[in-house]
């Protein structure tokens, strides 16, 4: 609307058919009329108040029954050994058990599509997954809205990707391999778990960062894509450190850099890429716990609780760094934070980068 084309809604010139010099209603009209508003008012407040009185009702005895909690990946996987860690105990401190459902597909949008959808009673929740929420929006048409779709609940792992070669190679530093693929532009090739991956984006933040022409070669999830590394058909090799932590402590695969800010623990000696002059390629994959929109606030905060205090007991804290994750929890608005910021992050990557699923 242009500037100065504004005008008081029911003014005559915005009324075609109106006269400007139309006499006012008489006054028992009027009184009529606000009656009639009035009545209106009263409908909707009464109809809105049926529809969420029930579910507000449920929030106090809240949970009655089994929860389901929706993965949007393949059983036996390592997303799905997160969620299976912490079902039981999250089970128990909320005296009903957790089912995990697996909703595969899609780079994870199917399973989270079923989350946004479900009723926000309490009994649905979902594994957040970065790609998921973060990078295939920009990638793909999604039936969720990132924004306005979930209700955050809490941060659950991170998992640093690493870029690794075949112990066999011949390379064993950072330094070797960058010789070799600027000596040989657009001759060496890396693997990832597949295009619009966290650890595709990792890599191609890699490549942008160290000036070097490496070719991508996508793969169906992680697992053929290590077997192809360990056979020598990629080079090398940019993945979550929970898939390949087994193979480097097998010591058939080295890794020559992980993405954190800091070492991880469980390789000691692999450096940073902060270490080795990338400061700005620091990345780890978050995943979380994500509700449907609408979910009562006192059902979210019992679950972020709960959740906080398992994901800090000495059990699911080892079970998780052994898998090669870091366990973590936060509040829901800093779960919303991370998640809001890294797609505002992600696509404008995307964007410059041009990076696309065909």
């Amino acid at each position: 609307m242009h500037r100065g084309a504004y005008r008081r809604r029911g003014t005559p010139d915005t009324m075609p058919g109106h006269r400007q010099d139309a006499a006012a209603p008489p006054a028992e009209e009027e009184t009529a009329m606000r009656a009639r508003r009035l009545a209106a008012c009263l409908i909707a407040s009464c109809t809105l108040g049926i529809f969420s009185a029930p579910i507000l009702a449920q929030s106090a005895s809240w949970p009655t029954r089994p929860i389901r909690f929706i993965v949007p990946f393949p059983p036996g996987g390592p997303t799905d050994t997160y969620v299976r860690t912490i079902a039981g105990p999250l089970g128990e401190a909320l005296k009903q058990p957790i089912v995990v459902e697996n909703r595969a597909g899609a780079g994870g949008s199917i399973g989270t599509a079923a989350v946004a959808k479900a009723t926000p009673d309490g009994y649905t929740m979902g594994l957040g997954a970065g790609g998921a929420l973060m990078v295939m929006p920009h990638l793909m048409k999604v039936p969720y809205s990132v924004q306005q779709d979930f209700t955050y609940v809490s941060s659950l792992a991170q998992v640093p990707a690493v870029i690794a070669v075949n112990a066999k190679s011949g390379i064993t530093n950072m330094a070797q391999f960058l010789e070799r693929a600027k000596s040989h532009p657009g001759k060496m090739n890396y693997g990832s778990a597949g295009t619009g991956t966290m650890v595709h984006l990792a890599g191609e933040r890699f490549k942008r960062a160290a000036g070097v022409d490496i070719v991508h070669v996508p793969y169906a999830g992680a697992a053929p894509a290590i077997t192809d590394l360990l056979g020598g058909q990629v080079e090398s090799m940019v993945s979550d450190l929970t898939p390949i932590l087994p193979h480097v402590q097998a010591g058939t695969v080295r890794v020559l850099a992980v993405t954190t800010e800091k070492r991880t623990p469980l390789l000691p000696d692999a450096p940073t890429l902060v270490e080795l002059g990338y400061p700005k390629v620091v990345q780890a994959t978050e995943y979380g716990v994500i509700m449907p929109p609408g979910t009562p606030a006192a059902i979210v905060d019992r679950v972020q609780r709960e959740l906080a205090t398992i994901m800090a007991t000495p059990e699911v804290r080892k079970a998780y760094e052994q898998m090669g994750s870091l366990a973590v929890s936060s509040s829901p608005e800093q779960y919303r934070k991370n998640v809001l910021a890294s797609y505002e992050f992600w696509g404008q990557f995307i964007k410059e980068t041009g990076i696309s699923l065909n």
